[in-house]
């Protein structure tokens, strides 16, 4: 359990300062894991910056699903110098399906936490930390870190240090780059089955990809429609081909529109229909498929 290992760390105190005072506390917490709570609560009290009091009370915190106590608890902890709570923060923004952010908060310790490099690893494989998809709605504040184009390269550079001590990070430097590309992927947006009308459940998404965009004033704006393999009733291969290209058209512009209703200006957007010709993955089963139709937002 990571407080466990956590408290064991903690040296052997001598009566000397209130901080100092603290750590008996702590230890205390690790012996009596029913006073935990009371206990870790009383070391801040004494020592309000103590690190691993901070800490150790953000796990348990966390583990009950109070998120924003624990957030702040954790950002005490790194203040204070114990810089393995970012794998606090990037557990917290996992549970909540933010993977840009939980991806950024992982690259922090990804060097020194084998946790945090299980994690980056996992988020990097198919892109999947700036994908949405129909468990996940990006929110407005993880669309901006997809957008940022400093804080990218920052995640960039992270990442290439990580990778030149573990290898298995991510087998390509290629797929490593794509970091760089300011792009976000939304295979939840809703149509119709073989239509480019969206439906009222993209609603929640389209408000937060509408909200980072306006942070991005000035900038230019590329949706791009991509379809699946899959054929038209009736039709030969190629003749489907020619409809899932225009289909993908269809579906770009349909987004345009719908930011336009949400307040981008229509002259930031171009819009642009690539059929099945660039998939994310090269297979055909159903998830697969619904991988590959997908609407990709990127800037300038």
């Amino acid at each position: 359990m990571r407080i466990s290992a956590l408290l064991l760390l903690i040296p052997t105190i001598t009566l000397a300062s209130p901080c100092e005072d603290a750590n008996e506390y702590i230890i205390e917490a690790y012996y009596y894991p029913e006073r935990q709570q009371t206990l870790l609560k009383d070391a801040l009290r004494l020592c309000p910056n103590h690190a691993l009091a901070n800490n150790n009370l953000a796990v348990i915190l966390e583990k009950q699903h109070q998120y924003v106590q624990a957030f702040k608890l954790y950002q005490q902890a790194i203040k204070a110098g114990y810089k393995s709570a970012w794998l606090g923060i990037g557990s917290i923004y996992y549970q909540q399906k933010q993977f840009p952010l939980s991806l950024e908060a992982y690259l922090q310790v990804c060097n020194e936490e084998q946790a945090a490099r299980k994690r980056v690893i996992e988020l990097l494989r198919d892109q999947r930390y700036k994908t949405a998809d129909s468990k996940v709605i990006l929110n407005q504040q993880s669309l901006e870190l997809l957008y940022d184009k400093s804080r990218l390269q920052r995640l960039y550079q992270q990442a290439a240090k990580c990778r030149n001590n573990f290898r298995e990070l991510t087998p390509q430097e290629g797929k490593l780059r794509a970091i760089l590309i300011p792009v976000a992927i939304f295979q939840a947006i809703q149509f119709e089955t073989g239509k480019h009308e969206l439906s009222l459940v993209s609603n929640t998404q389209l408000n937060e990809i509408a909200g980072a965009l306006s942070k991005q004033p000035g900038k230019m704006i590329n949706i791009k429609g991509h379809s699946d393999t899959q054929g038209f009733a009736g039709k030969s291969q190629s003749e489907s081909d020619k409809l899932n290209l225009e289909l993908s058209k269809n579906r770009a512009k349909s987004m345009k529109q719908a930011l336009i209703k949400r307040g981008i200006a229509s002259n930031r957007i171009n819009t642009y229909g690539y059929g099945a010709s660039q998939p994310l993955i090269m297979d055909y089963d159903p998830i697969a498929l619904s991988k590959n139709r997908r609407v990709e937002i990127e800037i300038d």
